[in-house]
């Protein structure tokens, strides 16, 4: 007995020693494990920290033309960034993160978050008030081309009274102010289909930045897949290592058995298995409450997994304030806006000045028409007179005659009446005289008349020509329909491939986000198979710890043996007696305890069993996540070819529509060529007012592109916030809890309500950019 006693004891520390260095490598490899996860959600909060701020804080430049409300939400902002860098020292600088000091930064950010807050809705509210005098602006100027309409048409109803006394003029000047209204048309058209062109060639640019963005969130979700695919590595290679203590746990479980085993052929005979069986039962029920403090503690681990899911909730949060931050951009348009506005005043002007010029020209046709009809009242009084002159000697000539036969009847009068006759010489020389004078004064009167006529004539011609003019302009102008009918189909083309480019960027943001539950759902699982490690961990200090308890066991029994051994020289009667008397209810209480300590043995010999098959099943999925994985990225690559393919096909649209422009400019510059009435200085004047209006088109349009690229930016933002949301709400959700996906839905809601107004402020802003170059 003393030799078996010496030969357990001999064993029993060989056995002993590597369960100890088991153990304390066990737990080194938890409490790293621990650390991991703790490290893993600081970086992560503190990357998206850095991401929401750096984002708020990148768009600080932005051209804003009132210096009043952008200020100070531009100064709490570099404050709230400010604070978020210090935070991000404090947690560097500290090995182990406090709470309290966490507790106390966000409540500081939390506060300069709500100051933001005001700021911005501060600044709403000034775009509420720009918007309604907008829509003031834009009564008046209805208002004023109303009255331009009923001055149009007052102009021609007194053109058309005062043109009744010659047809030929007036039909000439309606037919020219019909074709320089429709040339005023063309142009306007003209001007309509440039400011199109250059709409869609902005659309086009902005297509193309929303597909760079995409690349580039692509190229960023295929690092996540492969930040993804290392850590399952890692936990694969965590799981191996769990594999191997548990197959050194099984060789040692053996070890114990064959060793419990000897001393249960060695100890049949002892009486003290009795209090043995006691000390297990005392010691089963230190197991049951150990195990009740380890349910206990993962429920505070619970706890804490779904505080973390509320900060992240609180997190999404902060999104808001990046969608807010957008609305802080539409001031710069409408700065925009006011200027177009000074543009529309400074065009009604110029349409005044054009008006009163219209007016003296009016005028003076009137003038023109009076001189006229003066001219031709005089030319009749002048045939009259020369009637009249006429008639006068005709009666000088027959007095002449009479005269003449008063001579030849009074030749014998001769001298009698030679000084009369001398008298009537002269009176006779008088007349003729008058008369010389008269056929000047006729001869100069027709060639008056004559240059009348002539010029007559000229403007008859003059009126030939401007019909052949008209013509040759009318044929001109169905060819600029034709033109401007083949750019409206070429437009729709354009919009329809637009259209269709919306579409598939619709079927690329699906994609991405298919892809993103993909990773939720890696990321998931990724949790899962950390908590059955741990499982797996706690059960495996369980049947150590157990192990040590029947070492203990052993021990004690040894122990009491060799009190109970008494020499055999002595007692061997009452050994006999004592093996004679008990020896039934001895074997009956040892095999009792033994038979219990072989069926625990087999319930967790069953456990690891089930563990084991657990570890397999969680080996598949995670090869089956590895191949979903390497589908989507070749989903990627394939979205990707289609991309470069619609860059292509973009480019060249945007080829086609610049030489759709350049056509247009060069038919609006012979339409301009045609027009033969206007001077050079006033050609030059209208080149100056349309490169003006040009150039405050293409700062339009320059503000909108801005616009667009920060409501993208604002959606990239928002878009993983709300996948930092959607995590949350998946652990959550583990946690019986619903409240933080319904808020995410809210949030993506007032997101997409939130985009959908800024497009339809974008298309109003181009419409507005039309009216006032078409004013112009």
């Amino acid at each position: 007995m003393e030799f078996a006693a010496a030969a357990i004891r001999f064993s029993l520390p060989s056995t002993s020693s590597p369960l100890h260095c088991d153990c304390q490598c066990y737990a080194r490899l938890r409490r790293k494990q621990q650390k991991l996860p703790f490290l893993s959600t600081t970086l992560t909060w503190k990357n998206h920290s850095l991401y929401c701020v750096k984002s708020v804080l990148n768009n600080r430049n932005s051209r804003i033309s009132d210096n009043g409300a952008a200020e100070p939400a531009r100064v709490l902002l570099e404050r709230l960034f400010a604070r978020t860098h210090k935070l991000e020292e404090m947690n560097k600088a500290s090995s182990v993160p406090q709470d309290v000091q966490l507790d106390l930064n966000f409540e500081v950010l939390e506060s300069d978050l709500h100051a933001a807050l005001a700021s911005l809705k501060k600044r709403e509210e000034d775009l509420e008030e720009a918007e309604r005098k907008l829509l003031l602006d834009e009564s008046e100027l209805n208002c004023a081309t109303e009255e331009l309409k009923r001055r149009e048409e007052v102009i021609a109803a007194a053109l058309s009274r005062q043109e009744k006394l010659e047809w030929d003029l007036k039909q000439a000047n309606l037919k020219f102010a019909s074709q320089a209204r429709e040339i005023e048309d063309l142009k306007l058209r003209l001007r309509d289909r440039e400011q199109e062109i250059a709409a869609s060639q902005s659309a086009l640019s902005l297509k193309e930045d929303e597909i760079e963005k995409m690349k580039s969130e692509l190229m960023k979700r295929s690092e996540d897949a492969l930040v993804i695919e290392s850590e399952l590595e890692r936990k694969s290679q965590l799981l191996t290592e769990a594999n191997e203590v548990i197959k050194k746990q099984e060789l040692e479980l053996q070890e114990l058995r064959r060793a419990v085993e000897e001393k249960e052929e060695e100890l049949e005979f002892s009486m003290t298995l009795k209090k043995a069986e006691e000390d297990k039962v005392k010691s089963m029920e230190a197991t049951l409450e150990e195990r009740t403090r380890e349910w206990l503690l993962a429920q505070e681990d619970l706890k804490k997994l779904s505080d973390e899911a509320s900060k992240h909730a609180a997190e999404s949060n902060e999104t808001l304030e990046d969608f807010r931050r957008v609305k802080r951009l539409l001031g710069d348009v409408r700065a925009e806006l006011i200027s177009s506005q000074q543009s529309l005043v400074s065009s009604r002007q110029r349409m005044e000045e054009k008006e009163k010029l219209l007016e003296k020209q009016i005028t003076e046709l009137v003038e023109q028409k009076e001189s006229i009809a003066a001219h031709m009242a005089s030319l009749k009084d002048v045939q009259i007179e020369v009637e009249s002159e006429r008639v006068k000697l005709r009666v000088a000539e027959a007095r002449n005659k009479e005269l003449e036969r008063d001579l030849s009847l009074e030749k014998e009068l001769v001298e009698e009446l030679q000084d009369q006759l001398t008298k009537e010489k002269a009176s006779l020389q008088q007349a003729i005289q008058d008369k010389s004078l008269l056929q000047t004064e006729l001869n100069r009167r027709n060639s008056e008349f004559q240059e009348t006529q002539d010029l007559l004539r000229l403007k008859e011609g003059e009126l030939v020509e401007a019909k052949l003019e008209i013509q040759h302009l009318h044929s001109q102008q169905t060819a600029l329909q034709l033109m401007l009918e083949e750019k409206d189909v070429e437009l729709l083309n354009t919009k329809k491939k637009l259209e269709e480019l919306n579409s598939e960027t619709e079927e690329l943001k699906r994609l991405m986000n298919g892809r993103e539950d993909q990773l939720i759902q890696a990321t998931n699982l990724l949790k899962d198979k950390e908590e059955h490690v741990q499982n797996m961990q706690s059960e495996l200090s369980d049947t150590k710890w157990r192990c040590t308890e029947a070492e203990s066991v052993v021990e004690r029994i040894v122990e009491l043996t060799n009190r109970l051994v008494i020499p055999l020289e002595d007692k061997e009667y009452d050994v006999a007696k004592f093996l004679g008397v008990g020896g039934l209810g001895s074997q009956q209480l040892i095999t009792l305890p033994t038979d219990d300590f072989r069926w625990k043995n087999k319930q967790l010999e069953t456990e690891i069993d089930l563990t084991r098959e657990n570890l397999r099943k969680k080996e598949m999925e995670l090869l089956d996540a590895q191949r979903a994985l390497t589908l989507k990225d070749e989903e990627l690559k394939s979205v990707l070819i289609r991309l470069g393919e619609r860059e292509k096909d973009l480019q060249r649209l945007k080829e086609e529509m610049i030489n759709d422009a350049s056509d247009l400019r060069k038919l609006h510059e012979l339409a301009q060529q045609r027009v033969g009435e206007k001077s050079m200085g006033d050609l030059a004047i209208e080149k100056l007012q349309l490169e003006a209006a040009q150039l405050e088109v293409e700062a339009a349009t320059s503000a909108l592109e801005k616009l667009v690229e920060m409501t993208h930016e604002f959606l990239g933002t928002a878009s993983l916030s709300i996948e930092v949301d959607t995590d949350a709400s998946g652990l959550h959700e583990e946690l019986s809890d619903m409240t933080s996906s319904d808020e995410n839905s809210e949030c993506f809601t007032e997101v997409k309500m939130q985009v959908t107004k800024l497009a339809a402020l974008s298309e109003q802003l181009v419409r507005e950019a039309g009216i006032t170059i078409a004013a112009e």
